[in-house]
This record gives C-alpha cells, sequence and structure tokens, in this order.
C-alpha cells in the first residue's frame, strides 16, 4: 500500500502541473456532485412534477407550460411577470389556527360551523365540519337553500394577473335525511377588496354516490391562456377574498339532519415565471427544466462512464488476443472490425436502437457494440511490438504460457493506453446519446440533456418563436454536453503528456 500510495503521489505531482488537466478535473468533479446529491439539489420528479400533499389524480402541476426563470423579473421591463402564487399554506387544516384564519358566515340558524381535529380525508388532520339540523316542526328557508360561506384574504403581489389558476376540495357527507336528490352545491368566488363585485367561478354538484360516506376529491383547473378569467379577477395587486361556499338544498320535507365535512381547499394561482431555469411545453405536466438539467447529469454520466469502461476493456481483450495470438484469430477479429469501422455510424446506431427499443439500457449497448474497434487496433499494434521483446522471449523460454504472458508482461506495458483512451471515449458515447435523443430515439422514461433537446425541436410554439426567446430551453443543456465532454478530453490530454513515453515531460 505504501509504495501504491507513493506511486499516485508520484503521479499526482505531476499530473497537478498541467493546467489544463486540473481544470479538467474540476469540471468533472463539480458534475460528479450534482449528479450524486441530484435529488437533494431538485427533489422534484424531472418527468412528471407534481406539488406534494396532494391525493394521485387530484396533484396540481408546478406552472404553467413555457415559463421564463423567475430571474427575469429583475430586468428591466419584466419586473411585472408574475409568479406561482399558493394561497393556502396548510390546506389539510392540520393545525386550529389554520381554521382561524377563514372567515366563517352563514344565513340560517340551522347551520352550525366548527373545527374538527381529526378524521379529515388524511385520517390523521383536521377538517371543518359544516353541520345543517331542522327539526320537522321548523320550517324550511324560503329560498329553498341555506349557505354556508368560508372566506380566506390572501395578498396578490403582481400588477400582472396570473396565466391561470387550480381550485381544489374534499367534501363528505354525512347523517343525509330527507334530502334528494343532491344535498348540496359548491361553489367558489373572489371578491377584490372592499368592492361588492362578486366573480362566480365555477359550481358543481356533489352527488350522494359519490360523497355519502367518503371524501369526494375535485380539482378544478381554469382555461387558462385565454386570460380572460385571471384578468377579470386580478386586475391588479392587493388584496382578495377567496370565498368557498356550500349551498345546502332542503326540500322542506320532514326533519333534516347533513353533516358536510369540508377538507384540502386551496387555490393555486400560475404565473408566467418560474424557478431558475423556467418550464418546458409539457401539456399535462410542465416540466422544471432546472430539475431536468440536474437529473440528466447522472445519466450521462452513466452512460459516459459505462460506455466508455466496456467498449475500452472489449477493446482491450481482442487487441490483446489479436495483437499476440496472430494467425486466423488475428485475421477473423480484425477483419470483423474493419468491417464495422467502415459502417457508418450514425445510421447503424439509428438502425439499431430502432430494432432493439429505445431503453437506455440498449443505448449503452448499442454505443459499446460500436465503440470498441479503434481501440482495439491501437493496442493490437503495441502488442505486436511488445511480444517481440527480449522480456517476453525469455518468459517463453522459461515456460510461461500465453495467459501468463499477456496477463505478467504485455498487459502492463499498454494499460497506460486504457486510462487515456478511457477518459478520451466518454465524451463520445455522450454526445451520441444526446445525438439519439435529439432525433427522438432517446428513453423517454429518462431524463437526459438530449431529452430536453428533443422536446424542445418538438414544440411548435418555441420552434416558431426561436431560440432568441427561449435560449433558457436550448443552451443550459449545450452548455452542459459541451462542458462534459471538453473536461474528459482535457484529463485525457493530461494523462496522454505523463504517461506517453514521446510525449512525457522530463525534468
Amino acid at each position: 500500500m505504501a509504495f501504491l500510495f507513493k506511486r499516485f503521489k508520484g503521479f499526482w505531482d505531476q499530473y497537478k502541473q498541467s493546467k489544463r488537466g486540473v481544470l479538467g478535473i474540476v469540471i468533472i468533479a463539480s458534475f460528479a456532485v450534482v449528479a450524486i446529491f441530484a435529488p437533494v439539489i431538485a427533489p422534484l420528479n424531472p418527468l412528471s412534477p407534481t406539488m406534494p400533499g396532494y391525493y394521485p389524480g387530484q396533484t396540481p402541476r408546478i406552472a404553467e407550460k413555457v415559463c421564463v426563470p423567475a430571474w427575469y423579473r429583475s430586468i428591466g421591463g419584466a419586473q411585472n411577470l408574475s409568479e406561482n402564487v399558493l394561497v393556502m399554506e396548510d390546506h389539510e387544516f392540520a393545525i386550529e389556527s389554520t381554521y382561524d384564519q377563514w372567515t366563517r358566515t352563514k344565513d340560517s340558524p340551522y347551520i352550525s360551523i366548527q373545527y374538527s381535529p381529526t378524521g379529515g380525508s388524511n385520517n390523521d388532520n383536521g377538517y371543518i365540519e359544516i353541520t345543517y339540523k331542522r327539526e320537522e316542526t321548523e320550517a324550511a328557508p324560503e329560498k329553498g337553500f341555506a349557505t354556508a360561506t368560508l372566506g380566506y384574504e390572501f395578498e396578490y403581489p403582481y400588477n400582472q394577473p396570473p396565466r391561470s389558476f387550480w381550485i381544489h376540495y374534499s367534501v363528505k357527507i354525512d347523517n343525509r335525511t330527507n334530502l334528494e336528490p343532491f344535498p348540496l352545491t359548491v361553489r367558489a368566488e373572489f371578491r377584490r377588496g372592499e368592492e361588492p363585485d362578486i366573480f362566480t367561478f365555477r359550481t358543481r354538484s356533489i352527488s350522494v354516490e359519490n360523497a355519502l360516506g367518503k371524501y369526494y376529491h375535485k380539482a378544478t383547473i381554469s382555461a387558462g391562456y385565454t386570460g380572460v378569467l385571471e384578468e377579470t379577477i386580478f386586475t391588479e395587486q392587493g388584496k382578495y377574498t377567496y370565498y368557498f361556499i356550500v349551498d345546502i338544498i332542503d326540500t322542506g320535507a320532514g326533519k333534516v339532519d347533513l353533516t358536510v365535512d369540508v377538507d384540502n381547499v386551496q387555490l393555486l394561482c400560475y404565473g408566467q415565471a418560474y424557478g431558475l431555469l423556467g418550464t418546458d411545453a409539457n401539456e399535462n405536466t410542465p416540466r422544471d427544466l432546472f430539475t431536468m438539467l440536474v437529473h440528466g447529469t447522472r445519466i450521462s454520466f452513466m452512460i459516459g462512464l459505462l460506455t466508455a469502461v466496456f467498449s475500452v476493456f472489449i477493446g482491450l481483450a481482442i487487441g490483446l488476443i489479436s495483437g499476440y495470438v496472430r494467425g486466423l484469430v488475428d485475421e477473423g477479429l480484425m477483419r470483423f472490425a474493419d468491417f464495422l469501422l467502415v459502417l457508418p455510424g450514425l445510421p447503424l446506431l439509428i438502425v439499431l436502437v430502432t430494432v432493439l427499443g429505445r431503453s437506455i439500457w440498449n443505448i449503452i449497448g448499442v454505443l459499446v457494440f460500436m465503440g470498441w474497434m479503434g481501440f482495439s487496433r491501437s493496442v493490437r499494434s503495441m502488442v505486436l511490438s511488445l511480444r517481440e521483446r527480449p522480456f517476453v522471449e525469455s518468459a517463453k523460454a522459461a515456460g510461461a504460457g500465453t495467459f501468463y504472458v499477456i496477463y505478467r508482461h504485455i498487459l502492463p506495458n499498454v494499460f497506460a493506453l486504457v486510462y487515456i483512451s478511457m477518459a478520451t471515449s466518454v465524451p463520445g458515447a455522450i454526445i451520441s446519446e444526446a445525438s439519439l435523443a435529439w432525433l427522438g430515439l432517446g428513453d423517454k422514461n429518462i431524463p437526459s440533456w438530449g431529452m430536453i433537446l428533443y422536446d424542445f425541436s418538438r414544440t411548435q410554439t418555441a420552434i416558431v418563436k426561436g431560440l432568441g426567446e427561449y435560449w433558457f430551453w436550448v443552451l443550459p443543456p449545450g452548455i452542459a454536453i459541451a462542458l462534459m465532454a471538453m473536461a474528459f478530453i482535457l484529463m485525457g490530454f493530461s494523462l496522454d503528456e505523463i504517461l506517453n513515453p514521446k510525449l512525457r515531460k522530463r525534468r
């Protein structure tokens, strides 16, 4: 161990004298840190990001599609861009103080509104309980229904309206008597400041079958992009009040006993700017481009390193056998390598990936299959020279077998070439995967830098407006691919200067 440490220290003393080699190591180390800590740096799901804390099927998207980066707001002329506004911090009513933030009004003496600490839609959180009780001797409301209103005042800090907004609620009906066929409707309304105008967003009927004895979850999303409703409500920054209204329909027949549990009430306004790099144009779940970029680092590292390692070791094995054994084995292996070398690379990659499938492992396998030939010929050339050296002749004269000579005498002398070739092979694999993904042949279940470019290339809006407006979508993955490729090339050049006797610097 002491000898190995001494050798490594001597190697590092030479390597650190190369500024470009040190720069390559620093860049690679930075990408490695990002790849290792990707879930911490960008905790969102890169392919289908949704906000946490909601039921499956009712989870809101993180933003509207094609949002610009949030730091655009610090640039002149873009200060008024709106960002996401999550109105209710505690939509699950987990703590009673959240209930106190809501104003409660009712227009009937038969209605009572109270907070319950447990038994909501998550069972371990609180909820608001609205009870409607009327004895048979008491008169029903003249207008046919009684109303319970929950109001929540919030600040909208932007002068421009949101792109769209998302409303969610959960309702459960208990103890229903003498209310047919629908005991209630639910409305969402807005009021701006102290103005009397109320904007009714949408009314939904809760069916007995869906809500009786269990929570009925409903997410309501506005049309978005039309801007009509959003611009009508959010005309300027200031205080707004969101109302969640429950209309209990009383038919006037007999005694009425109804309990309505309300939970998971949320209002989310989607802005025009989001995150560090904005979002893409995915229709249903727009994806955070920064998250895609961070998680794509893992894929690029994996593809580059695995492809380089396997292709180099396959080329090493074939080159050693071909150069030392010679004869028909050498002819067969080298002619097969020559056959693959003369085939056009990218068309063959496209055909193989199309036939085998777009799995990331199929892509790595195809890149390995297409990447060993050049290195095997380099190894063969060195072995042809080494096999005639006196130390090899001495080993054979002493009775050493073929495997022993290759392993103990030939391999150590060509292994320096392995490090150099491995470092310089990584960029080609990364760029090849990005090229396949850009052509639509990548694994769509894996976030990669090439997939980001492919998503841009197939988006009509992005193509029309071009790179000038959506540079934040195209340039970051392109720069990342170029930086990682450059880093491995710089490291490969530095290793070549140290390990190649013809280029080694003498003191």
